[in-house]
C-alpha cells in the first residue's frame, strides 16, 4: 500500500488531468497531489436545491438524501461496496471517517456513506459526530437537539435522549452535543469503550465523524476502539507530507487503515482508479 500504491495511484490522476487537457486543447499539467491509494474518487458537486431543502433543513451537498440516483451517489455507494466486499476487513461494524487536516470533505462524505448504507443495506446505520470541538454533522443534517455525545459521555443525559432518528429510513445520528472542556479525555474514557460496545448491539454499522488527524489527538485515541478507518484526501490542497504523517500516526495507535477517498475532483477520474485498493 505504500510506495507501489502512491506510484499507480499519482499515474491514474496524471493520465485523467493530460485527458482533461487535451479534451480542451491545452497543454497538460501534473496534479497538485500525489496521494496514496483510494477507495473512491468523489468528484466536486453542487447540487441543485430543491424545494425541499427549505422544510427539511439538509444542506444541499448532501447529495443521497436528495437524489439517491445521482451519479455522484454512485461514487459512495462504490466506496461502500469497497470497504465491506474486501476479504481482508472481515467483520467491519465501526468505521472512523477522518482525514489528515481540516477542510477535505470528511463529515460530507461520512454523511452520505451513511445514507447510502442505510438506503441499501436496509439495516439499522448509526452516525456519531465525533467532532467534539467543530462539529457540524448536525448542521449539515439540520438536526435542532442539543443533546449528544459529549452529553452522554458526561452523564448529563441518557444515550436514548440523545439519538435523533432522521426521515432517512434506518439511519440514526448522535449528535456531537455540548462542546466539552475536555473532549479527548471523553473520546479516551472507559465510558466511551463501554458506550460503542452498547451502540453495536443495537445497530449493524456506525459511522463515526472523527477531527482531522494532524491538528487533534482525538483520532488516535478512536483508532484503536474501531475496525477502520477511512482516510479522506482533497485533491489539490492534501499534500503527500500530511498523508504520510497521519498514516504513521494512526500506524502507529494500531489503527485499522481501510482506504482512502478523493475529494475535490472536478472532472470524470477513470474507473481503473479505483481498483488500486
Amino acid at each position: 500500500m505504500a510506495n507501489n500504491g502512491f506510484n499507480k495511484i499519482n499515474e491514474a490522476l496524471k493520465k485523467a488531468a493530460e485527458e482533461k487537457e487535451k479534451s480542451l486543447g491545452k497543454e497538460s499539467a501534473a496534479p497538485l497531489i500525489t496521494p496514496p491509494p483510494t477507495e473512491s474518487a468523489v468528484p466536486a458537486y453542487e447540487a441543485p436545491i430543491p424545494e425541499r431543502i427549505m422544510s427539511a433543513g439538509v444542506d444541499h451537498k448532501i447529495v443521497a438524501y436528495f437524489n439517491p440516483k445521482d451519479p455522484i451517489v454512485e461514487q459512495f455507494r462504490s466506496l461502500r461496496t469497497h470497504i465491506y466486499s474486501s476479504e481482508a476487513t472481515g467483520s467491519l461494524k465501526t468505521i472512523i471517517i477522518t482525514s489528515s487536516q481540516s477542510r477535505e470533505g470528511k463529515t460530507l462524505v461520512a454523511i452520505n456513506l451513511s445514507i447510502v448504507m442505510a438506503q441499501d443495506l436496509e439495516k439499522p446505520i448509526l452516525l456519531i459526530d465525533c467532532n467534539l470541538r467543530k462539529p457540524c454533522v448536525d448542521i449539515y443534517l439540520g438536526l435542532k437537539s442539543d443533546k449528544g455525545l459529549s452529553d452522554v459521555l458526561s452523564g448529563s443525559t441518557g444515550l436514548n435522549d440523545a439519538l435523533v432518528s432522521t426521515d432517512v429510513k434506518n439511519l440514526t445520528v448522535l449528535p456531537a452535543g455540548q462542546i466539552p472542556m475536555t473532549p479527548t479525555e471523553l473520546l479516551g474514557s472507559q465510558k466511551m469503550k463501554d458506550l460503542l460496545a452498547e451502540l453495536k448491539m443495537k445497530f449493524d454499522y456506525i459511522i463515526l465523524d472523527a477531527p482531522p488527524i494532524i491538528p487533534y489527538a482525538d483520532p488516535r485515541i478512536l483508532g484503536p476502539l474501531v475496525d477502520g478507518a477511512v482516510m479522506v484526501v482533497r485533491t489539490g490542497i492534501t499534500r503527500r507530507e500530511a498523508i504520510t504523517r497521519a498514516e504513521s500516526i494512526l500506524k502507529s495507535v494500531n489503527c485499522n487503515i481501510l482506504g482512502y477517498v478523493l475529494t475535490g475532483i472536478e472532472y470524470h477520474i477513470p474507473e481503473y482508479i479505483h481498483r488500486h485498493l
